[in-house]
């Protein structure tokens, strides 16, 4: 994909000048959450086909909770995300707020389906640092 370089963009598309200072940090961040949103994708759908993970993300007790038909929100959080991502690989502002709505519900679901025994203190670390670089590399963008 080129980076757009013409001077004004319609309005799917960051406007910047700086976009060429930033597209390979931002390429390289898009590239982790892929690879982080594929992982899960993974793990969602091996519990929903009743498959035990080989790398099972989940305490013990919790494994069963996300198991059978209980997957299926986590897996359509867990794509919306994956396209919001490749949306902002595109250059595209939407995928920004698709990426944070996606991001908002995977953390959120859980809590409050089957209650903060979920909580997990690292997951919302690297969601909040990830939403705040994808918010920030936006924010520079737009500049």
């Amino acid at each position: 994909m080129v980076v757009p370089e013409e001077s004004h963009l319609d309005h799917n598309h960051i406007h910047s000048s700086k976009v060429k200072a930033l597209p390979f940090i931002l390429r390289l961040v898009c590239l982790v959450s892929l690879f982080g949103g594929t992982f899960w994708l993974i793990i969602y759908f091996s519990l929903l086909l009743g498959f035990e993970p080989l790398l099972n993300p989940f305490e013990a007790n919790n494994t069963n909770l996300f198991s059978g038909m209980a997957a299926l929100p986590m897996i359509l959080f867990t794509g919306l995300s994956i396209a919001g991502v490749l949306q902002m690989w595109k250059f595209k502002k939407a995928g920004f707020y698709l990426y944070f709505i996606a991001q908002f519900l995977l953390f959120n679901y859980p809590l409050l389906v089957y209650g903060t025994d979920l909580f997990d203190l690292n997951e919302l670390f690297f969601t909040t640092i990830f939403i705040l670089f994808y918010g920030i590399i936006l924010a520079i963008l737009k500049k």
